[in-house]
């Protein structure tokens, strides 16, 4: 995929961006290209100038002239070298936001999957810390590629200056600076392969170790268990893997010193030796060696930092390159339709024969599963840790598709769905329970609060019995929730934060309900009565209720047990005690435990 990204196509895109999203960059751009051109053209033009009006006996008239025009040309190329510097930056900035939205994006809506894919997640990590750097990928292309118009401006009038000079003498040291051109390129394209790539997965340890240093959810364990100084040579371990790959590009980078160091020195010497030889000649004028040593100089000097722009250019391009084939390869295009079409009343689902295998693995996750759900079922799904109930869920919500077999809903294949409009089928309390730096009313509805009906949150705040919390909070539901943005807002406990995800869940009122083991955390009685109060919440819609307690469990319709990866048992409560099967005896002895555990008590 990556191949069909070539430069062309890269800085067309890079170019189309600053037009689109920069707001005029590229105009000011090249008003101030011609600005800084100019500046670097007129005071050797005018120097000369002088030299040959006084050389040929005119007044001092012509040469305060001459000045004055100097000086007011000065003046206007700095107000717009000023107003360029002061406009650019944020500009720059604007059309670099658009450009990381793209990023997020495609990490919001790329396949479920993907985001348990180290390959994919060191990928990222590559290219976002690339988008952070001023001088690499997007922001370094858009900056390299004004440079570089700049400098081809620059070498085309100081090539029209010198077109009198010996025509060998262009042809060396044009040979010279190929020369230097195809080492720099190379050393790039090494530099890039042996150190920028393979620090990918380097940089997502160093971020998500980070991640734990200031995150408040890991900030207990860390003091309680003194692991600062643990986490501090996890530190060091990875800052010195990243470390050897940044010697290893000094290193490159002092190789192809040695190489072209030389070579600009030669370069240097042949100009300013045919420049005097043609002096001492009478050749020249006084005035024509000045200007063609600052024309020069500046034809040399523009063309070599153009060879090692356009080496960063080629570079900053693959890094391009790999940022486009990420979004194209992973980002899913949001194709809800303006309406969006009406649910089905009463969505029914149906296993056929499931097989499913999560990518690397040897070992299936779920082996020939066919159950059906029906509408208004209470579906309780059991088994030790490991057993499959999870991935169950994942096929059945349409973030995973099955290795084999099919999920169809009201008949439909659901891998023919559109995964926005499956999604709409379900709300869900997952084990870990999230809370967001937004208000108590965005936290329910999970929309922006213009677009949050108040009194639908208040609503299902109070069937949660949250109620009481949200009354005692100075802005009530308009409250910020945690305080990594607002040093006012609040922390809810483990229990106020489950019936917070209850609320979220029953706001969405999608026609299935998921609990994915979000009460894991309490004792199974907690557990059995918050089951069972959700299940009245719930009402006539379909619950489905995951558990490695069976206690929780004996009020739903069916119970499928799973182990092993497979499904074992499936039927009512009462069905699969009389059975006496694997359900029966884990049940036994469960229950034996908590006997137990309420003697001890007593």
């Amino acid at each position: 995929m990556k191949e069909k990204y070539g430069f062309l196509s890269n800085l067309k895109y890079v170019i189309y961006g600053m037009k689109k999203d920069g707001g005029h960059l590229l105009g000011l751009q090249m008003l101030g290209v011609a600005a800084e051109t100019v500046s670097l053209f007129i005071i050797p033009v005018t120097v000369k100038l002088i030299i040959d009006s006084l050389t040929e006996g005119a007044g001092y008239k012509k040469t305060l002239i001459l000045i004055g025009i100097n000086s007011i040309v000065m003046l206007i190329v700095y107000l717009i070298s000023g107003y360029v510097e002061n406009n650019t930056p944020y500009k720059m900035k604007h059309a670099l936001i658009s450009f990381k939205r793209e990023l997020t994006e495609t990490m919001t809506s790329m396949e479920y999957s993907n985001l348990e894919n180290p390959k994919v997640l060191d990928e990222h990590e590559r290219i976002r810390n690339v988008m952070n750097v001023k001088t690499q990928g997007i922001e370094g292309m858009m900056d390299s590629t004004v440079k570089c118009g700049k400098l081809i401006l620059q070498i085309v009038m100081a090539g029209i200056l010198i077109s009198g000079l010996h025509p060998l003498l262009i042809v060396i040291l044009l040979g010279l600076l190929l020369l230097s051109f195809l080492v720099i390129d190379k050393t790039k394209i090494k530099d890039k392969e042996l150190v920028w790539d393979a620090l990918g997965p380097y940089w997502r340890k160093h971020f998500n170790l980070g991640y734990l240093t200031n995150h408040f959810n890991s900030a207990k364990e860390i003091r309680v268990y003194d692991m600062k100084d643990y986490i501090y040579g996890k530190y060091m371990d990875i800052n010195g893997d990243i470390l050897k790959k940044y010697r290893l590009s000094r290193n490159i980078w002092f190789a192809n010193f040695a190489v072209c160091m030389p070579l600009a020195m030669l370069q240097e010497v042949s100009l300013y030796a045919f420049l005097i030889y043609e002096l001492s000649k009478n050749n020249l004028t006084v005035a024509e060696f000045t200007l063609y040593i600052a024309s020069v100089h500046i034809f040399t000097g523009a063309l070599g930092d153009f060879i090692q722009e356009y080496t960063e250019i080629k570079k900053q391009s693959l890094q391009v390159r790999d940022f486009r084939a990420f979004i194209d390869e992973y980002r899913i295009p949001d194709e809800v339709p303006e309406e969006l079409p009406v649910l089905s009343d009463k969505p029914a689902f149906e296993f056929e024969d499931v097989t499913f295998c999560y990518e690397g693995q040897s070992k299936n996750a779920l082996e020939h599963i066919s159950v059906k759900i029906p509408y208004g079922q209470r579906l309780a799904i059991v088994g030790l840790n490991g057993a499959g109930k999870t991935t169950f869920i994942k096929l059945l919500a349409g973030f995973y598709k099955p290795t084999e077999g099919r999920i169809k809903l009201n008949g439909r294949d659901t891998s023919e769905m559109i995964r926005e409009d499956l999604f709409r089928y379900f709300s869900a309390v997952f084990q870990n329970v999230e809370e967001y730096p937004f208000t108590v009313a965005e936290n329910v509805s999970m929309k922006r609060y213009t677009d949050t009906d108040d009194k639908k949150v208040l609503e299902c705040i109070d069937r949660c019995g949250l109620s009481e919390r949200i009354e005692k909070l100075d802005s009530g539901i308009k409250s910020q929730v945690l305080k990594v943005i607002d040093k006012e807002g609040v922390d809810f406990s483990g229990g106020e934060k489950q019936k917070l995800a209850l609320a979220r869940a029953l706001y969405k009122d999608a026609p299935v309900i998921i609990l994915d083991e979000p009460t894991s955390a309490l004792d199974p009685l907690a557990e059995e009565r918050l089951y069972k109060s959700f299940n009245d919440l719930i009402g006539e819609r379909t619950g489905m209720f995951i558990s490695h307690r069976l206690s929780s469990t004996k009020f739903c319709d069916v119970v499928a047990m799973f182990e092993d990866s497979h499904l074992v048992e499936y039927g009512s409560h009462e069905e699969l005690m009389a059975k006496k099967g694997k359900y029966y005896e884990l049940y036994e002895t469960q229950a034996q435990i908590y006997r137990e555990e309420k003697n001890d008590e007593e």
